[in-house]
């Protein structure tokens, strides 16, 4: 059998075509490519912490309480405040109504980073 070169090529790509080697490579994933372009950054230091200021500590408190003990709790313990120790914010709830048995969230966030370094519900 004789195999003319239209055929011969048509063959060869078929194979590879077969095999992947001839296919477009797929686009790459958002995150997949993130990491990449993150290899060797360096991120920043904020002179003030990550965490500079009592509405920010405050977010984080209510964001990590949410998630821990839920939207319908947490809710019910608004609003949250912040005040700072040393390093570390201390963000708590309001118990409603004042005097009520009961508790509130209680949170430590790191100033430096950002961290949850302690949580608890208080009853």
């Amino acid at each position: 059998m004789k195999i003319h070169k239209l055929d011969g090529a048509l063959l060869i790509f078929g194979f590879l075509l077969a095999n992947g080697i001839a296919q477009q490579p797929q686009p790459m994933d958002i995150w997949t490519a993130m990491q990449i372009s993150l290899k060797g950054e360096k991120s920043i230091t904020p002179r003030n912490g990550f965490v500079p200021d009592q509405s920010t500590a405050t977010k984080i408190g209510q964001a990590a309480a949410i998630a821990q003990y839920g939207e319908k709790t947490i809710s019910q313990e608004m609003p949250f405040l912040a005040r700072l120790y040393g390093d570390t914010w201390l963000v708590i709830g309001t118990l409603h109504p004042q005097g009520a048995d009961g508790g509130t969230a209680v949170i430590k966030v790191s100033k430096t980073d950002g961290r949850i370094l302690f949580m608890t519900h208080q009853k």
